[in-house]
């Protein structure tokens, strides 16, 4: 007796296919996603050192701004993308969400200058406008892609949990990703990228790395919904 299946039972089914991939492109390309995003928030916060460094110097103000609103944007990048992981369980809007991050991330050498020189002559008068100064570039510069960043790693728990019994084992995998991801992060600019390259060209380099991991992970994903129905 054939059967026919309605609209909600195809989209289920293809986010159920989306969800359940753990050993096949979709799963390494994600744990690739989850790897680099870890290394572009480090790699970013390293680059902004020298970043503000000619402007406001490399004093303990200055990292206190930088360490500190980094946290702070990761913490809330941690918050937000696990409510909208729950709301949209599918791994093309993660891939969105990073390829945004990583338009954001190439913005930055091209506006840096400009913010930069108003702050730094916004707050010279001022005897603490070193740190009042890097907070607020900190802010305008590094605020969005590293919320965005932040919302990878609970994004990416939810998409790749399968039973609640598997949930510490997967976390604990992501994590350990998300961090030898960031260790990269630290050495690879300070050791290569920053001396060779030059800060513009390390964020730009971050940016399109990660860019390109995004439009192949839309591509692929989305590709992937389309044959969804044709199978069922």
């Amino acid at each position: 007796m054939a059967t026919t299946t309605g609209p909600q039972e195809k989209q289920a089914a293809s986010e159920h296919i989306e969800a359940t991939l753990p050993a096949s492109f979709q799963g390494w390309l994600l744990l690739l996603l989850v790897f680099l995003a870890g290394a572009a928030s480090l790699s970013v916060e390293m680059a902004a050192s020298r970043l503000l460094s000619p402007y406001f110097g490399d004093s303990l103000f200055v990292w206190a701004s930088i360490i500190g609103l980094i946290l702070l944007y990761l913490t809330v990048g941690y918050y937000v993308g696990g409510l909208l992981a729950d709301r949209y369980p599918r791994p093309v809007y993660l891939y969105y969400i990073t390829g945004v991050a990583s338009l954001l991330i190439l913005l930055i050498p091209l506006i840096s200058g400009p913010v930069l020189s108003w702050a730094q002559l916004t707050f010279a008068p001022y005897d603490v406008g070193v740190l009042y100064g890097s907070l607020l570039t900190v802010i305008i510069l590094f605020a969005l892609p590293t919320i965005l960043l932040g919302c990878v790693s609970p994004y990416s728990i939810r998409i790749r949990i399968q039973q609640v019994g598997s949930a510490g084992r997967v976390s604990g995998q992501l994590y350990a990703i998300s961090t030898a991801g960031s260790i990269l992060g630290t050495f690879l600019p300070v050791l290569v990228l920053l001396p060779y390259l030059g800060v513009r060209l390390t964020f730009l380099s971050t940016g399109l790395v990660l860019l390109i991991i995004s439009v192949i992970g839309i591509l692929s994903t989305s590709s992937q919904a389309a044959r969804a129905p044709q199978q069922t």
